[in-house]
């Protein structure tokens, strides 16, 4: 009975170990993993604790002193810097397992504090030296873009200048906590620079005051640098800084398409596009970093034409127009007044600067009448600036125009008509290379006409300045040319100046030069239309005409009264005669 009650409960035992051995087998398997992972999370607090420990025990005498408040270092330039140590912030730093004479390896005990250097500067250029002990020059240029910055003109030659001193934290930890334009200055409020292609320095630094200060201040870097962010930085190459800044201006359309495109249309873009790279883009005048308001650049310091145009603006600036702004009178107009600011166009040979005239002086047309007979001919005819730049040189320009567009007829226009190209069209200007005489003009009114079915061209004359920078010497309202006499006379300066203005789809004007008595012959007349000034353009041949007309209409009356004279007698006897007749009959 025994042996059987054993044998019952050794088959119990078995039973339970066959029903629950795999379910403590599997509770095994999971929980041994488990265990060792809560032993590990819980060791790893008391291990850096220890090694936090480690580090101040093991450097009792520096954390004494330099955990003092006001403790300062004296070079021998009489600068002054603090070497306090926050202990947060070493025991939170990527080298908290390090010992201060880890890096500090040259102070001794027994000469510490004394050791002098020459300035802060040369302090810190020998402790950050210290560096590359761990960080050898190898594993550094393993990063590319840190190998990037490294390698340029001007990169920091200082470690802590970017990493900081006791306070410095892996990467991974450093950079994502910098975010938005923070994460780009990290490295860009250094004075860095980048060589380019043609041997040129471009600087990176960005100076953070100026770029807050700017109206973008709320863009974020990758706003205008679209291929830019945390995760990628392509390195760029650039022939020079000028096809760089040329390039970078392109992100302005992406918020400005409106004045992108008329930009895109002026002749400044236009000149850019056949190869002038000195010709302004959007950063020349805004700037990249720094862009102002608008009111910035509406004052006479701020004005970015002057950049190029420094000749122009100084001469504008003894003009009645710069002396008011200078003045005080902010409606007298600046550039942008007259020439606009994006859609700046060639302005000469145009009606671009006289309608620019009239819209601020309303009054002018109506004040001309009261004085200048046939004012609005005047007007149409000569320039604004003609009268009112007195001691500017002048000129006659001749410029084709399509009677029935109501435009100017454009090179390009003449060289799709002729089947020529520009030296083809210069030589049939001007064949003799003397200047164009009055049958070559002629000639090229009749080709244009005869080739052209659409068109009915011909050359409208205009009085204008020679010289650009002149346009600009505008004076006061009495000093203005009124006297009928500077134009209308045989001899006027005026006139000896004789310009065929050939204009380009741009704007632009081609300049051929003419002789003078293109104005004064009967063949030239045939094509220039609407410009008459008595005295210079009058035809010599109507000339005489007209003296013999005025002689012969005196004449004719004197001649029948002296013929009358000397014939009464011869009618008085007729008239006798006849009476006598009569009285017979």
């Amino acid at each position: 009975m025994i042996i059987k009650s054993s044998e019952t409960k050794v088959e119990k035992g078995t039973l339970a170990l066959v029903l629950f051995g795999p379910v403590f087998g599997l509770l095994y398997i999971f929980l041994l993993p488990l265990t060792a992972a809560i032993t590990l999370l819980l060791a790893i607090p008391e291990y850096a604790s220890a090694r936090k420990a480690t580090v101040l025990e093991n450097s009792p005498m520096c954390i004494t002193c330099h955990t003092s408040k006001g403790l300062e270092k004296i070079f021998m330039n009489r600068e002054r810097l603090s070497v306090f140590v926050y202990t947060d912030d070493f025991n939170n730093s990527a080298h908290t397992f390090l010992r201060c004479t880890d890096c500090h390896g040259k102070v001794s005990m027994a000469t510490h504090p004394g050791r002098a250097f020459a300035s802060r500067s040369a302090f810190e250029l020998e402790t950050a030296e210290v560096c590359g002990n761990c960080h050898t020059d190898r594993k550094l240029r393993a990063n590319p873009v840190h190998a990037y910055l490294t390698n340029k003109i001007n990169a920091p030659p200082l470690c802590t200048k970017c990493h900081g001193a006791h306070n410095v934290k892996r990467i991974a930890e450093w950079r994502p906590a910098e975010t938005g334009n923070q994460h780009c200055l990290i490295c860009h409020e250094q004075k860095i620079s980048k060589r380019l292609n043609n041997g040129e320095k471009l600087s990176l630094y960005i100076d953070e005051t100026l770029l807050s200060a700017s109206v973008h201040n709320r863009h974020a870097c990758s706003d205008c640098h679209t291929d830019f962010s945390m995760k990628s930085h392509p390195l760029k190459k650039f022939d020079s800084s000028r096809k760089h800044s040329i390039a970078v201006s392109v992100a302005c359309k992406k918020c400005h398409p409106d004045k992108y495109t008329a930009v895109s249309r002026s002749i400044h873009s236009t000149m850019v596009r056949e190869g002038n790279l000195k010709a302004p883009v959007c950063t020349d005048c805004h700037g990249f970093h720094s862009v102002g308001p608008k009111a910035v650049y509406d004052t006479m310091s701020g004005v970015p034409c002057r950049k190029c145009h420094e000749n122009t603006f100084k001469v504008y600036s003894q003009s009645v127009h710069g002396m008011a702004r200078t003045s005080g009178e902010h409606k007298a107009p600046l550039c942008s007044a007259c020439h606009f600011a994006h859609e700046v166009e060639a302005a000469a040979m145009t009606d671009k600067i006289r309608k620019a005239c009239l819209g601020c002086h309303k009054e002018a047309e109506d004040a001309h009448k009261q004085w200048l007979p046939n004012s609005a001919l005047h007007l149409s005819a000569v320039a604004c600036a003609a009268c009112h730049s007195p001691d500017s040189e002048k000129g006659i320009y001749l410029r084709l125009y399509d009677q029935n567009t109501g435009e100017p007829f454009t090179e390009e226009q003449m060289l799709e008509l002729l089947g020529i190209n520009y030296e083809g069209l210069s030589g049939r200007m001007d064949a003799h290379g003397d200047g164009i005489d009055s049958s070559e003009l002629w000639n090229i009114v009749k080709q244009l006409n005869r080739k052209g079915a659409d068109a009915r061209i011909t050359f409208l004359g205009r009085m204008d300045i020679s010289n650009g920078i002149d346009a600009h010497r505008l004076t006061i309202k009495k000093n203005a040319v009124k006297e009928c006499y500077s134009c209308h006379n045989t001899n006027s300066d005026f006139f000896s100046s004789v310009t065929v203005a050939v204009v380009k789809a741009d704007g632009r004007i081609t300049r051929y030069d003419a002789k003078p008595e293109v104005l004064g012959s009967m063949i030239s007349m045939l094509s220039i239309k609407d410009f008459y000034v008595l005295g210079s353009t009058r035809l010599r041949m109507l000339d005489w005409l007209g003296i013999l007309m005025v002689f012969g209409g005196i004449l004719l009356p004197v001649a029948h009264i002296t013929v009358r004279i000397l014939t009464s007698p011869v009618r008085e006897a007729k008239r006798l005669n006849r009476l006598r007749k009569e009285g017979r009959r």
